[in-house]
């Protein structure tokens, strides 16, 4: 049996690129910004851990301190056993190849010329590596019998800190997760959802002070933790 419900977590899809890209998948019906202004920064492990806790957890994320923040866990979430949860931050994240592209992320702006290019490529070849290792579990995935799928797609914002402005990778990095897209509204019904977007910095990208959702239904302007209700609500009793 086809799996229910899916939801694609896509760090920093940004909005005005899925609009100016005109990503009919990633739209669905309707699709909008969520709201993240409750937080004092736009960081990915607290927005995500906020995502599946229903609540906010800067303050539980943010005592861990800088380095061992990407350690934290969320206990109690709104899915069950029967869920398959993919590279999930704050829940099943694939700890050492973050670390990496972190790492080599800090080496490409501590360093110049000749070293800092070997970097870019290398994170760059990371990144897309660990995407299509991510993309082939969750295709593999579709066809089994899971309750709910949760995918985490970590490229468009690790690229994109480094490659913000290079149009045409940009372009086909949307072009990928828009088939990727339609690839699972094959199955059943998709949430999409962005813990934050991206803005230009030059021609690097930096967080955006909110995120991005589409659904079938109008969803509005929701808080990222209001999300765990609305799913509960979806899986248990689906949304007309």
């Amino acid at each position: 049996m086809a799996p229910k419900k899916i939801i694609l977590a896509i760090d920093a899809l940004e909005y005005e690129l899925v609009k100016k890209f005109n990503c009919k998948n990633l739209k669905q019906n309707y699709y909008g910004k969520t709201d993240i202004n409750e937080f004092s920064k736009p960081r990915t492990i607290v927005l995500w851990a906020s995502f599946l806790a229903g609540k906010n957890m800067e303050k539980e994320v943010l005592a861990l301190g800088e380095e061992k923040m990407w350690d934290f866990k969320v206990e109690k979430t709104f899915f069950n056993e029967k869920a398959k949860v993919i590279d999930m931050p704050a829940f099943s994240y694939e700890k050492e190849q973050h670390e990496k592209e972190r790492n080599l992320l800090e080496e490409f702006f501590s360093n110049e010329g000749e070293i800092e290019e070997n970097a870019k490529k290398e994170y760059n070849a990371l990144a897309l590596k660990h995407h299509a290792k991510i993309k082939s579990e969750f295709l593999a995935s579709l066809k089994k019998d899971f309750e709910l799928i949760i995918c985490y797609f970590s490229a468009i914002d690790v690229l994109g800190h480094l490659n913000f402005g290079n149009q045409i990778l940009m372009r086909s990095l949307y072009a990928d997760m828009d088939k990727i897209a339609e690839e699972a509204n094959k199955y059943r019904e998709v949430m999409i959802i962005s813990d934050h977007g991206m803005k230009a910095v030059g021609n690097y990208g930096n967080h955006s002070n909110y995120g991005f959702w589409s659904f079938k239904k109008n969803l509005g302007k929701p808080k990222i933790k209001e999300f765990a209700g609305i799913i509960n609500k979806w899986v248990n009793n689906p949304i007309k």
